[in-house]
């Protein structure tokens, strides 16, 4: 079944020509191309890019030799070959055939570890003393040297996202990231590794996450499954690169790892399966770092074919999983030098969120992920329509959307408030990839429980949420409290409305305060609870109409006397249909200095003279 697995690789790899005794295969994971360059590049290279859809490029280059690496400048304009460890080759491309060559070599006494392109028309080499930085000039067909940096260097590792380069000396016990700007060479704080702790190129991985860059370091501690991953984030000059995370991987043997959407991908050779962490969550903390294991239970990839050519017609082909072929690239690809496929890698985070049993645990993760809203609000509606729902986790889980859902509001809020004449326009803090706001939960999860007609669990989700909504500030709209109002009167729970009015979870106002009066056929108390919410409002001249309407006309006069209308209290005393009541109202404004002139004023108050003096005088 499909649930059994939460990685894929992709449906249509890139292919290109297997490594034989003609071919070799490069990586070029600035521009995430592979090259098949045969024979040296006297028989063609061909260049595919990161996805199947991009158009091929084909060109010859003489043979000077083994190719040892090879590279277009990052606008392709300019191909680099390196096929010796003192000097360079360069030569400029027109997008179908190469000019004549150029060459750089590096310092004297130096070696060329290998070269990466900084910028459109910069090229560094890192070599054993070092770094070298040059300007390409294509015009010119020449390079000037712009900046060195000493160090002693035994391999290196290179982000081209975030134009760092990690250099390692001392065997790998000393790591020292590089950050390159146009013309500039940056060193930035050592990461700090434990004293006399070597690593090898092959452990070390530098990424991004949560748009932050870091150093992951695979450590083989001593014992058969204590290997672990440390993570090391770069915060910026100044300021030191230290360990933040450790990833209990519960193995030994060899690992490698990618990243996808934020979530470190830790695979493991001999078991064929692959971990999955989340450095965003809570984890162990001993204060300073955080300690994390497998947010769920290791898994391989699901099982991926290939088409390949047949004596007759093309033959499906299995492909091998976590192959010793595999070689895998930042962030998230893997290629198979051998069966000529660059694939990338797919999280399923339906399956994903399904393994984790934390419903509080898979909701902070599916927060931070690019498709988590569908998925999300699904996973909650399965749970709450559970025979015994886990209260207490959808509470928090309610909790954690909330906190983001405020976070979204106070940054919309923060970018519309006007900054004073030349202050710095503040920065709105990251937020997470998904927001589920009130209409999303009233469309997906509390029209459907309506629908259910399961009122028990529509009214303690309600309440549960709209609880959460108070606790962060967010005040509720007026669809949720009406929801929850009728829901509770269906229930006749008047009580626990009472409650959450008392406590300020349902907002006071003239909307609600109609609709309570609208159920008062259903249940008396909501009339009054109406009319006590009008009273906090301050709602005078409503709750008289109110007690009119019901025929309480001396209890509305007593209310507000000041700006009553006589006509209108009097047509209310004359239609109950009691004498003494009518008597006490015209007596009333008759003998009151504040409207006795109305009489005078208004002709259509003598019918309830005329009715007065029939009444009573003539009896």
């Amino acid at each position: 079944m499909s649930s059994d697995f939460y990685l894929e690789l992709s449906e249509n790899p890139v292919r290109f020509e297997a490594v034989n005794q003609l071919t070799n295969v490069f990586f070029d994971d600035s521009n995430k191309h592979v090259f098949a360059v045969r024979s040296g590049g006297v028989m063609g290279v061909v260049v595919k890019g990161p996805t199947e859809s991009d158009k091929p490029l084909n060109f010859r280059m003489e043979d000077h030799g083994p190719v040892l690496s090879i590279k277009f400048s990052l606008d392709q304009k300019v191909l680099a070959v390196q096929r010796s460890n003192t000097s360079v080759e360069f030569m400029n491309f027109n997008g179908a055939t190469l000019d004549s060559e150029y060459s750089q070599s590096c310092k004297k006494n130096s070696n060329i570890l290998g070269f990466v392109w900084s910028q459109n028309n910069e090229v560094a080499f890192m070599t054993d003393h070092g770094i070298e930085l040059y300007m390409i000039i294509p015009e010119k067909k020449s390079l000037k040297y712009l900046k060195t940096t000493s160090a002693t260097v035994q391999w290196f590792v290179w982000c081209s996202l975030n134009k760092i380069a990690l250099l390692a000396s001392a065997h790998g016990s000393q790591l020292q990231p590089v950050l390159f700007k146009p013309g500039s060479i940056s060193k930035l704080p050592k990461v700090e590794t434990e004293p006399g702790r070597m690593a090898l190129e092959r452990d070390v991985t530098l990424s991004t996450l949560y748009d932050i860059p870091a150093v992951l370091i695979l450590r083989h501690q001593s014992g058969p499954q204590s290997a672990e991953v440390h993570v090391h984030t770069l915060s910026g000059p100044g300021q030191a690169a230290v360990k933040t995370h450790v990833l209990k991987l519960g193995l030994s043997g060899r690992f490698a790892i990618n990243i996808v959407d934020d979530l470190i991908l830790v695979h493991h050779q001999a078991s064929r399966s692959s971990q999955i962490f989340d450095t965003a969550l809570p984890g162990e903390s001993d204060g300073t770092v955080r300690y994390h294991t497998t947010v769920a239970p290791a898994r391989s990839f699901k099982p991926a074919q290939i088409t390949l050519p047949g004596l007759v017609e093309p033959q499906s082909h299995l492909c091998e999983l976590y192959s010793p072929n595999w070689v895998v690239f930042q962030p998230n690809i893997v290629i198979d030098a051998k069966l000529g496929c660059l694939w990338h890698i797919n999280l399923c985070l339906a399956e994903l969120c399904s393994s984790i049993t934390d419903l509080a645990t898979c909701t902070q993760l599916a927060l931070k992920r690019t498709n988590g809203k569908p998925i999300l609000l699904k996973l909650l509606l399965e749970a709450i329509r559970q025979p015994k729902p886990p209260l207490d986790k959808l509470q928090e889980s309610f909790n954690h959307i909330n906190n983001v859902y405020r976070e979204c509001l106070e940054a919309e809020l923060q970018s519309h408030t006007a900054s004073p004449p030349g202050a710095p326009s503040l920065k709105p803090p990251p937020l997470s990839r998904v927001q589920i706001d009130q209409m999303d939960m009233y469309n997906e999860i509390f029209q459907k429980l309506e629908a259910d007609k399961d009122l028990g669990k529509l009214e303690w989700t309600l309440i549960s949420y709209m609880t959460s909504l108070f606790e962060q500030g967010i005040p509720a709209q007026h669809n949720l409290n009406e929801l929850l109002i009728t829901t509770l009167v269906k229930r006749k729970k008047f009580t626990a409305l009472q409650q959450l009015l008392q406590y300020g979870v349902v907002s006071d106002s003239k909307p609600l305060a109609c609709l309570l009066l609208s159920l008062g056929n259903l249940h008396p108390a909501a009339s009054q609870l109406a009319l006590d919410m009008l009273a906090r409002l301050n709602a005078i001249e409503e709750i008289q109409e109110i007690l009119l309407s019901e025929g309480q006309v001396l209890s509305a006069l007593k209310l507000g006397q000041e700006n009553a209308n006589p006509r209108k209290f009097l047509q209310a005393a004359q239609n109950t249909g009691d004498d003494g009541m009518f008597h006490s109202v015209l007596y009333y404004f008759k003998n009151t200095s504040q409207f006795a002139g109305a009489f005078s004023k208004d002709e259509r108050l003598n019918q309830f003279v005329q009715q007065y003096n029939s009444t009573f005088l003539e009896k």
